[in-house]
């Protein structure tokens, strides 16, 4: 649905690049997003990275799809996971 149009209802109308909004305990907006863990294994420095996600939202049906921002360096860094 980035570049496409929609796959449930094939509606062209795609909202592309969507902020998707998380509150944290402070009720501040903070963008969703993923954690990877170069280390899980370990108690402390886990080597944690966090990516933002984005979403594309039909304006037909309203199907939502959701993307990391940067998918290369999020395989970058899960390339090397222990």
């Amino acid at each position: 649905m980035r570049k496409g149009n929609c796959p449930k209802c094939n509606s062209q109308k795609i909202l592309r690049n969507v902020r998707v909004i998380d509150r944290n305990g402070d009720y501040q907006d903070k963008s969703l997003s993923v954690r990877l863990e170069r280390k899980p294994g370990a108690l402390l420095f886990k080597g944690a990275e966090t990516f933002d996600l984005s979403a594309c939202i039909c304006g037909g049906c309203g199907y939502t799809e959701l993307f990391v921002d940067n998918p290369a360096e999020l395989w970058r860094a899960g390339e090397n996971c222990t």
